[in-house]
């Protein structure tokens, strides 16, 4: 074989080599763009309307972080919310153990 014959071997394999890498490209942006769309559409599906009614300021103000509330009132509120939570228990025992027929704990009797 000539000496140029490899020349035009290695510029045909890198030719070719080319013309795949931008098929390849191609092909990719095709697909991402096909997810773009993709997402898109989701997103409009997706989206919520913002509610008409805004939080009323007491609302604002019981969601505060308790980093930024007076020390007595945030172990007001830890009390207020450990009570309720305690009462919200006693009220589903009780109920569970009223479904199943079985008696009532002596502590589960308010005023006692």
């Amino acid at each position: 074989m000539p000496w140029w014959s490899w020349i035009v071997i290695w510029v045909a394999v890198t030719a070719v080599a080319l013309l795949l890498y931008v098929l390849i490209g191609i092909r990719l942006f095709r697909k991402f763009m096909a997810v773009l769309g993709e997402v898109q559409s989701a997103g409009s599906r997706l989206s919520f309307a913002p509610s008409a009614s805004a939080p009323a300021p007491q609302e604002i103000a019981d969601q505060l972080p308790a980093v930024f509330l007076d020390p007595a009132v945030a172990r007001l509120r830890y009390e207020d919310g450990k009570a309720e939570r305690k009462e919200a228990r006693r009220e589903r025992r009780v109920e569970r153990r009223r479904l199943r027929g079985q008696p009532r704990a002596w502590r589960d009797i308010p005023g006692l």
